[in-house]
């Protein structure tokens, strides 16, 4: 009896080892499920204790362009990460134009280069401006209008 009981301890001990190594082996790889347009790659996973809003814009989109300043200040505050996608990487638009289009309109936040749909399962949306709200990997809120920084603080339930 006190064998079984023994090898039980050293059974989860072993387990939560293996766990830990797992969660070392998975931090130490440079690779991530997200790439930005402007370099560089994380997991989506270092998102799930923020807020995540998803702007999809596009550079022929005066509302979209019009947005920019409010999503640039919503990303300062702390738990909020804004994260945009150009409407035309659905199709094909080149990172150099989608990163032209970020200089141009001062926008100061990261872009996917990942298709957002490998990520939290959307489908494309039908126009833009489209705004997702993302709470612990799942879409909680689809914005489908133009948006204002307090109708985002709004939206997102903080008080400021």
């Amino acid at each position: 009896m006190l064998i079984i009981l023994e090898f039980g301890h050293i059974y989860k001990a072993m387990k939560n080892y293996l766990k830990i190594l797992l969660l070392l082996i998975l931090a130490g790889c440079k690779q991530g499920d997200l790439e930005f347009t402007q370099g560089g790659k994380e997991f989506s996973i270092n998102y799930d204790n923020e807020i995540v809003v998803l702007n999809v814009w596009a550079d022929w989109c005066p509302p979209c362009i019009k947005e920019f300043p409010y999503f640039n200040r919503l990303n300062e505050l702390e738990g909020v990460t804004v994260l945009g996608f150009h409407f035309d990487q659905f199709d094909l638009i080149s990172d150099e134009d989608v990163i032209s289009a970020l200089t141009k309109f001062n926008v100061q936040f990261k872009n996917l280069k990942t298709d957002p749909r490998e990520i939290w399962g959307m489908d494309i949306p039908d126009h833009v401006p489209t705004t997702y709200i993302i709470e612990n990997g799942q879409i909680t809120k689809e914005l489908i209008k133009p948006q204002t920084y307090d109708s985002l603080i709004a939206e997102l339930g903080l008080n400021q």
